[in-house]
Order: structure tokens, then C-alpha cells, then sequence
């Protein structure tokens, strides 16, 4: 019996061990962003676009502080835009982040906890030859 409870003591103690880092590293925002940025990504992604429109949810009350940086030719993070969002009463919330040339690193911080995104601002020259570049068949064929 002793053997017993000594095997199943083993057992809990690294079923613990086991365990516990995934709890203590799993520190997640308690807000949800359902459309506009995605903070799982792991790749800057890229847009054409001078604003994102963010929508998210989170308890009420919540503030959620949302900072727009770049980095500039030092090596320094220079804050171009906050905005701090006070969830209404539906737990619902929306804001507006303009969007520089290049790298922008929006930071959003909610109840002392932050993620950071980076997204990329790409020149409309380039959407413009992107648009060139593509051929698709039946474009030269002239409608009698």
C-alpha cells in the first residue's frame, strides 16, 4: 500500500512539474480583437492602406491603450499615435489607427499586459505595379 501511494505521489508531483510552465507562461490580454490586426502573428504583414480599423471585445469598463511607433534612422521608437479606448457597456469597441510608411509597431496594452503587432505600410506605386505585372488571358480579345 505504501509502494502505492508513493507511485501515485510520483505521478501528481510530475504531472505538476510537467505543468506548470504551461500556466504560468499562458499570460494572455483579456481583450479579443476579431478583426483588423491579428496578435498571433509571428510575420509583419503588409497593407496598402493609410488607416486599420480595429474591432474587438473585452469586459466593460476595460481600457485598452492602443500606440502606433516607428523606428527612426537611430535605432529609437518614436511614438506617432495613442489612442486609449474605454469598453462600453456591451463589451464591444472599435478604433482607428493610422498607418505610416513602412514598419509600424502597434502596441496595445490592457489591465497591465501588452502585445505588440508589427504591420507594414507599402507605397501605392507598388500596388500600382503589382496590378501591371499580372497578365490574365483573354484581355487582348476585342468584342465584335
Amino acid at each position: 500500500m505504501k509502494a502505492y501511494r508513493k507511485k501515485l505521489i510520483g505521478i501528481l508531483m510530475a504531472a505538476l512539474f510537467c505543468f506548470s510552465p504551461v500556466s504560468v507562461m499562458a499570460a494572455e490580454l483579456p481583450v479579443t480583437i476579431s478583426s483588423g490586426l491579428n496578435m498571433e502573428a509571428e510575420e509583419v504583414e503588409c497593407t496598402f492602406d493609410a488607416e486599420r480599423i480595429v474591432y474587438g471585445e473585452a469586459a466593460p469598463g476595460t481600457k485598452v491603450v492602443f500606440t502606433v511607433s516607428k523606428m527612426n534612422r537611430f535605432g529609437k521608437m518614436v511614438e506617432l499615435h495613442r489612442d486609449t479606448v474605454t469598453v462600453g457597456s456591451m463589451g464591444l469597441f472599435s478604433v482607428t489607427l493610422p498607418l505610416e510608411r513602412g514598419n509600424n509597431y502597434i502596441d496595445m496594452t490592457a489591465e497591465g499586459e501588452t502585445q505588440q503587432v508589427i504591420v507594414k505600410r507599402v507605397p501605392q506605386t507598388v500596388k500600382t505595379q503589382l496590378q501591371r505585372m499580372i497578365a490574365l488571358p483573354g484581355l487582348n480579345v476585342i468584342l465584335k
